[in-house]
């Protein structure tokens, strides 16, 4: 049925697909059915026929703050990544959901169109980052959008404000609801391209000095507690380099956990539970893990 119906209806899928191909960490079991709608039109039609016929499923973006289970995930995971347009009218840019973040900042830097600069090196793209309010060097995604399309849970497309996403650290209102991020609309600001060039470059190379790039991670494991870093609590604790299986507190830098080749999602469930619960001990903070678990 659902394979007619992506059929019929021109949906780029792929049945029966490792999760482990789609996010950045590297694990998870099989989904049933990853699907990749190339319009908004598409995806609404797929949302609305998956909620008619009772069958499960799950947005996704690049994968980069997403684990999911070993034992997969037995329903339609869309992926947004064919979603990936962009259209610009002086300061104002619409940009699809599945544009990679670091695109889109290197696009706005040879327009000379300044505010994004800080999601340069980003492994996410607009939908997931929008999701979470990403932000990095200073900036969050919040401080340039304008409004946010999305399909809510009938597949109909809808536009809210910044104001009505309630932007907060890592936390929008998209997260208490069911809802698709379609494309965003971001108010930019005139800036000097080369000096847009080279603070992006600094900061990539800032990433690359002290982040464990060579190895599958979702970036931060742990949200910011307030009043302190997790890394260097976690660092203070002596953590660097502990192990669960194939998941390790990397000991390049101590906020990311890290696949070292053969790591499960219980491994790295079990590894961040046991980091948060020794800093709870140790320095009485509390660690909520910033990565999504499905």
């Amino acid at each position: 049925m659902i394979k007619n119906f992506l059929t019929v209806h021109n949906i780029d899928a792929h049945f029966d697909e490792s999760m482990k191909k789609h996010t950045t960490f590297k694990v998870g079991g099989n989904a049933m059915c990853i699907a990749m709608p190339d319009t908004v039109e598409k995806a609404g039609v797929l949302i609305k026929f998956l909620k008619e016929n009772n069958i499960s499923y799950y947005i996704l973006g690049n994968g980069s703050n997403v684990i999911f289970n070993d034992n997969g995930f037995d329903g339609v995971i869309i992926k947004t990544s064919n979603l990936n347009f962009m259209e610009i009218e002086n300061n104002t840019v619409t940009v699809g959901a599945g544009m990679l973040m670091t695109s889109f900042s290197k696009a706005m830097q040879l327009k000379g169109l300044s505010g994004v600069e800080f999601c340069y090196g980003i492994p996410g793209n607009i939908g997931g980052g929008i999701y979470m309010n990403a932000g990095a060097y200073g900036g969050e995604i919040s401080n340039c959008i304008k409004s946010v399309n999305y399909l809510d849970e009938n597949g109909n497309l809808n536009t809210i404000s910044k104001e009505e996403c309630h932007f907060a650290y890592r936390h929008t209102e998209f997260m208490n609801h069911k809802w698709m991020i379609v494309s965003a609309v971001f108010e930019m600001q005139q800036g000097n391209s080369e000096e847009m060039l080279a603070f992006m470059e600094d900061i990539m190379q800032r990433r690359k000095d002290k982040q464990p790039l060579d190895k599958p991670s979702a970036g931060s494991s742990f949200k910011r507690p307030a009043g302190y870093f997790a890394a260097a609590l976690i660092d203070e604790c002596g953590l660097k380099g502990l192990t669960v299986g194939g998941a390790q507190v990397s000991e390049k830098h101590a906020g990311f956990i890290v696949n070292t080749g053969n790591a499960t999602c219980r491994d790295i469930v079990n590894l961040a539970d046991k980091v948060a619960q020794i800093v709870l001990e140790q320095k009485g903070v509390v660690l909520e893990k910033e990565m999504i678990i499905v």
